[in-house]
């Protein structure tokens, strides 16, 4: 089995997770109209539902990630993180679809609902994974 390590001084931590804030939360869609090499890649990747989904769910499980990576500390209760992360990315999932909604004249309605309720599974498979893994770090420490 092959172990990857990456290690990331915190300045480089808060970056990544910015920049990946930034990319779930830029209208993404829009910018299909500037570039047709652009639009060729994006209607890949969201060609069908359930690549969509599966987009969105490795979107927010990451987001999830880096901000359990981040907010995480022996002082603080590996729980409440979670919580607390599971939060932040309904917010996020919230902001995202608004500007979404904005950016591409759209209504409110059940697509927009069903994809904060994926990128809310994404976060929380992703949450739920990092209490697995660092109760069992701080098990063998």
């Amino acid at each position: 089995m092959v172990k990857l390590s990456i290690k990331l001084n915190k300045h480089s931590r808060i970056l990544l997770l910015v920049g990946w804030l930034l990319g779930i939360l830029l209208p993404m869609h829009a910018f299909r109209r500037f570039s047709s090499t652009y639009r060729a890649a994006f209607d890949f990747v969201f060609h069908t539902h359930v690549s969509h989904v599966l987009m969105h769910t490795f979107l927010y499980a990451v987001l999830a990630y880096l901000l359990c990576s981040q907010l995480g500390s022996p002082s603080r209760s590996r729980g409440r993180t979670a919580l607390f992360v599971i939060a932040i990315v309904a917010v996020v999932a919230v902001l995202q679809e608004s500007i979404q909604m904005a950016a591409g004249h759209i209504r409110f309605g059940f697509d927009e609902i069903f994809d904060v309720l994926v990128d809310l599974n994404g976060g929380m498979l992703s949450a739920m994974g990092w209490l697995w893994i660092s109760g069992n770090k701080a098990k063998t420490e």
